[in-house]
């Protein structure tokens, strides 16, 4: 199957094809206002040796995983320097020829290396708008051969979202309450997979027809976004969903399913 990239740019396109034809949006969505803005933690503060100002990012960071889910980072030390070049890498490997492409593809999710250009494209009745690859990062190393700087340029990453992550883990353990590593040993945080993901999101004739990824949950521990300064992403918060506004050179980090705690609520009788 032709990639949605390649399908977008051919000159045959003059309606959205019935396959990726959605559901209609059953809510509607806001922009998030500074009532309600999502919670921005920055990790200077977080990793300051002022305990005062540490102290006060932990409590801001323990707010935010539990009334939110999500939050922006600033200052997370990982330099436009970097991450430019990466997505420019990323739409290199998208402009590669379908053949090329076609080099890594496999339909075995456990397999290191995952190409596809729809979600379950032989299961679904309907395809989504959007272009993906992944690969695991840690605690093996994969990357694609192509283009030739990407194996560099996603190692430095992951190395140093890594070191992030386990800061801001450090930080929730200690806004529950429990020992700074607590959350790095009961997880064996060393031996935990990381996966690294680049989306493309083409331009579509009927872009309210049609869905990039369906609403979800990550299973994961932490979820990184980056994103190229196209909006589009939208969060639920308080059964509302909301446009996420990113802080330019900001990340947008999603507590996952595995991180998640829930609250009972128990009747003494």
């Amino acid at each position: 199957m032709a990639s949605v990239k390649t399908l977008a740019q051919s000159q045959d396109l003059k309606s959205l094809p019935s396959d990726y034809t959605h559901f209609k949006n059953q809510h509607k969505s806001v922009e998030a206002s500074p009532e309600v803005g999502i919670p921005v933690i920055d990790f200077a503060l977080l990793t300051s040796s002022n305990l005062d100002h540490r102290a006060k990012a932990i409590h801001d960071l323990g707010k935010a995983c539990e009334e939110w889910g999500f939050f922006m980072v600033v200052n997370h030390e990982i330099p436009e320097t970097l991450t430019n070049p990466l997505f420019d890498a990323c739409d290199e490997f998208f402009d590669l020829p379908e053949e090329e492409k076609q080099r890594f593809q496999t339909k075995n999710p456990r397999f290191p290396f995952m190409v596809r250009s729809t979600i379950g494209a032989e299961h679904e009745k309907v395809l989504f708008w959007r272009d993906y690859f992944r690969f695991f990062v840690h605690p093996e190393f994969y990357c694609p051969d192509k283009p030739q700087q990407f194996n560099d340029l996603v190692s430095e990453y992951a190395e140093k979202t890594r070191v992030l992550a386990r800061k801001l883990l450090q930080g929730i353990s200690q806004s529950l309450g429990l020992e700074e590593d607590y959350i790095e040993k009961a997880m064996d945080l060393d031996k935990t997979t990381q996966i690294f993901a680049a989306n493309y999101y083409p331009p579509c004739p009927d872009p309210e027809s049609a869905i990039g990824i369906p609403p979800h949950t990550d299973h994961g521990l932490l979820t990184f976004l980056l994103q190229n300064g196209v909006g589009g992403l939208e969060i639920q918060h308080e059964g509302k969903w909301f446009h996420l506004n990113a802080i330019p050179g900001s990340i947008f980090v999603n507590t996952g399913d595995q991180l998640e705690v829930k609250k009972e609520k128990r009747s003494n009788l």
